[in-house]
């Protein structure tokens, strides 16, 4: 789907309160290695979540890095045989360092522009119920702006499994000038972080 597209069908789903004030934007390096890219949406202009290739790379590596000393990993002994090579221990614990890596940075907020991309894809095709208790943390934030969800479910809202849903939430009862969201009154998006 082509990114224009994809914009106004998301942006589509903004409630009346955030219409016109969060957007979409999306870029591609075209001269970076693989092309890299960056997706992120902004409030009243301000950014209020990112997902970049190349720093996301870039924190990947390094922690991979940090958990392969961390735990004394080896590499993978050269075989002739490949099935031994890829069966090998060392590459399962290599495997699990480098998964442990993605879940940490995912679990800080830290995302590739595939990660946002691939969830408001499948965003447009989930009911607002599926919506909200989706397993991916992008969905569930994007779905507190979303029309569907009325005042009186957002105000019995009170459990968040990650920051930026909660982050999200508290943008929406501002922009609704609920009750919740008297706490930010005064407090820029940039606070939030």
């Amino acid at each position: 789907m082509q990114f224009s597209k994809l914009k106004k069908t998301i942006e589509g789903f903004l409630c009346a309160a955030l219409r016109g004030r969060v957007e979409l934007h999306a870029a591609v390096y075209r001269h970076s290695h693989d092309e890299r890219s960056r997706v992120w949406f902004t409030f009243d202009k301000e950014e209020i979540l990112s997902a970049a290739d190349l720093s996301y790379s870039m924190m990947l590596y390094k922690r991979e890095q940090e958990l392969k000393e961390l735990n004394n990993l080896k590499p993978i002994p050269y075989n002739t045989d490949w099935d031994v090579m890829l069966n090998s221990p060392e590459r399962e614990a290599l495997i699990a360092a480098s998964e442990q890596a993605e879940e940490e940075l995912m679990r800080a907020g830290e995302w590739e522009s595939w990660h946002l991309y691939s969830a408001l894809m499948k965003y447009p095709h989930l009911s607002i119920k599926d919506a909200l208790i989706e397993d991916d943390p992008l969905i569930r934030a994007f779905a507190l702006f979303d029309r569907r969800v009325g005042k009186r479910r957002l105000s019995k809202i009170d459990h968040f499994e990650h920051p930026i849903e909660e982050k999200f939430f508290q943008i929406r009862c501002m922009a609704e000038g609920l009750n919740r969201g008297e706490e930010m009154n005064g407090t820029s998006i940039s606070d939030l972080n």
